[in-house]
């Protein structure tokens, strides 16, 4: 008999987690981010019909200045580029930095979320980026 209980403890906790972890928002997690020049991590505030409010941290690793740019993913349509939506970072220690990636809403299309990445300010040429991180 305690044999059955403890069993049926067991399977009614793990349920209960996966319940949980199944409905946690998918904003709750943070992405990390990166490129040669930098480093940092974003996540979602708040969701919009054409886009995302995101926050987190950013940190140069040379030395040069660098910002986030965003991109919108859609389904069913070309995804968007948004551009910069941070301020520049040139310290090695984490700063906050966050914006909005948000653009013109397609009437035919759903937001699937956003994706961010690293760009290095480069005076006089165009600024060089990372890769995108993942969707969030």
């Amino acid at each position: 008999m305690r044999v059955q209980k403890t069993s049926f403890r067991r399977l009614r906790q793990g349920l209960t987690l996966g319940i949980a972890l199944a409905v946690m928002p998918a904003s709750a997690y943070a992405v990390n981010v990166s490129s040669s020049d930098g480093s940092g991590s974003q996540q979602a505030i708040v969701t919009y019909n054409n886009g995302k409010e995101v926050g987190g941290l950013l940190r140069s690793t040379t030395g040069n200045a660098v910002y986030y740019q965003g991109r919108i993913n859609w389904a069913n349509c070309t995804d968007t580029t948004t551009g910069r939506y941070s301020t520049n970072v040139t310290t090695y220690i984490d700063q906050r930095r966050g914006g909005n990636i948000v653009g013109g809403f397609p009437a035919s299309c759903t937001l699937q979320g956003v994706r961010s990445k690293i760009c290095k300010v480069n005076s006089g040429l165009p600024d060089s980026c990372g890769a995108e991180s993942l969707r969030y």
